[in-house]
């Protein structure tokens, strides 16, 4: 258990309560004495989903810690994670502990250029030529 997994729990429980506070003021009395407390619920509810957050990036940087301490010729036969086997290795979770194959995404990409930019800009000669959006 790291901290951030503690600090997150302490967080929903303050949350639950705070919810079940503001409801229960929101009902005998008026619904404005249920607001403050529906913020600061909210703003619980947040802090608690950051810290969860921060507690799986704790986990995953150990346990890639933890394998590369056993070595590289124990990696190879090591699937990453469960995304490439259905998407016959071209994508990745992003829990991933395979580093990014840089060539492999180079001779996937339409042109040098649009590999460059992330698809935003593309070679006059491109199958593609359309600019991705930026919101994507």
């Amino acid at each position: 258990m790291t901290p951030h997994l503690r600090t997150a729990r302490g967080c929903s429980l303050g949350t639950a309560a705070l919810t079940a506070g503001a409801v229960y003021l929101g009902t005998t009395m008026s619904p404005w004495a249920a607001v403050p407390g529906l913020y600061v619920a909210a703003f619980l509810g947040w802090c608690a989903r950051r810290s969860y957050a921060a507690h799986r990036r704790t986990l995953v940087r150990h346990e890639q810690a933890r394998l590369a301490a056993l070595g590289e010729e124990l990696l190879l036969g090591m699937p990453c994670c469960r995304l490439p086997e259905h998407s016959a290795s071209r994508a990745h979770g992003t829990n991933c502990l395979r580093p990014p194959d840089f060539a492999d995404e180079l001779a996937a990409a339409c042109c040098a250029e649009g590999f460059v930019s992330r698809g935003a800009h593309h070679e006059s000669a491109c199958r593609i030529n359309s600019p991705r959006s930026s919101a994507a």
